[in-house]
Order: structure tokens, then sequence, then C-alpha cells
């Protein structure tokens, strides 16, 4: 693994067949058990949010998904709000003390004076393929950056540095280079390469490297994400082998 940071996960792939990378990014997406709210029973409602769509914006708050209990059962919350009032994801009252909103600064509703909810949610377990909503990460991959620069010394280097959207490049005193640690960075935007010309900065990819990128939701880590995708592509690929 290249870099691990929070929910966020970078890993180099070398000598890897773009199609097996692809495979494994829709595990991640399609593949992965997560919890996540899909029976709500309102009991009152009298704020300006039809009954759906307050079930909708629950359905898409990320709930965390203990490992330990993959397939065990349902959990639930209860939400009873009055106005006026931001109501957040952290007002959801848990049944269990593990399975809590990912994100509990996330916005539910905002509800104006004597405006009020009252509601209890339950979840179920699902993967991306039934509903984007137990999709546990955004993931995607990109061939490892080459960046030739003939010549250090360059005029204006300060200006094609400023260009570079992910900000790798340093351009002080008329030198160009790329910062350290910086060039998996790079999205192959060619923003720099457009301006000053690919004689003065040249943006390739070295196919036989590929990096895979994970920004978890926070139902999982990137670790258990992986692991459970990885699980899932091989039960997939023995499925396959005893049919064929």
């Amino acid at each position: 693994m290249m870099e691990s940071k929070g929910e966020t996960a970078k890993i180099l792939l070398e000598d890897f067949k773009v199609s097996l990378v692809n495979a494994l990014r829709r595990s991640v997406i399609n593949g992965v058990q997560t919890l996540a709210i899909e029976d709500v029973t309102v009991y009152k409602n009298t704020s300006f949010m039809y009954d759906e769509v307050l079930a909708s914006r629950l359905g898409l708050i990320p709930i965390k998904t203990p490992i330990e209990l993959k397939g065990k059962g349902k959990f639930s919350f209860k939400l009873k709000e009055m106005g006026p009032k931001a109501v957040h994801a952290s007002d959801l009252i848990p049944s269990d003390k593990d399975v809590v909103p990912a994100i509990p600064g996330m916005l539910i509703i905002n509800l104006k004076d004597g405006e009020a909810i009252e509601l209890e949610a339950e979840t179920q377990w699902g993967n991306g393929s039934e509903h984007t909503k137990f999709t546990p990460a955004h993931v995607f991959y990109h061939f490892y950056p080459k960046i030739t620069i003939p010549n250090s010394k360059v005029k204006g280097a300060a200006k094609i540095a400023s260009l570079c959207p992910v900000d790798i490049l340093d351009g002080e005193k008329e030198t160009l280079s790329v910062k350290k640690g910086k060039l998996s960075d790079c999205i192959l935007c060619k923003a720099c390469e457009d301006y000053a010309g690919s004689d003065v900065i040249s943006i390739t990819s070295q196919t036989d490297k590929i990096v895979f990128e994970l920004e978890s939701w926070g139902q999982l880590t990137p670790k258990e994400i992986l692991n459970e995708a990885f699980s899932t592509l091989e039960d997939e690929v023995k499925e396959i082998a005893e049919k064929v």
C-alpha cells in the first residue's frame, strides 16, 4: 500500500492487467455488503418535506457497519425533533451503540418554528448492485504518471506550476520540478503541457503501473472494504469455475 490516511487509501499496483483492476473496482462498488436505512415509519411530519423524500434522505446516510455483525439481523433508529432546529444524523437514536451514522454532521432537515418530525427507521443489509446507498466507497484508478522536464530552468515556471489543479509542481526561481512525493497525485490532465508545450514539460503514463484510489464513505475502513471486495471477487471466480 502506497498511502493510507483516515478514510482514504492509495495503492500502487505493478504488472496488473487493467481488466483485473477494474474487476476489483466493480467488486468494491457492487459486491461489498453494508448496512443502510431501508424502511421508515413516519408517525408525524409537519415539515415542508414529503415523507418519501425524508425517507430517501435517511437512506443515503452512511451507517457504520461493524464487520463482525455482517448479515446479523436488522438495526433501528428513532428520531423525534421539534423546530426551530437543524436536524442532523447525530440526532438519530440507535438501537445498537456500534451501528451509528458514519457522518454525524450530515444534515437531514431544517425544521422551522412549530414543525415536527417523529419516525422510526430500520436498516437492511445490501450491496451496490441493489442500490447505490449500500456502496461503501468512491473508488477509481489511473495509470502511474511520468513527467519529463528536459530543462529545469524554465521561463515562466511559476505560471506553469500554478496551472496544476493538484499542486504537484514547484516553479520557484524559474526552476520547474515535481514536488517530492507528489508524482502519484498527478491526474494526467496535461494543463501544464497544454500551456507550455511538450518540449518544456511532457505528461505521459506508465502502463505497467496503476494507482488505485479508494475513499470510504465511513461504513467500513478502507482495509475492510478491500478485504471484503477481494473475498467477494474470489467467491465469484469459484462460482464461475464450477459452472464452467
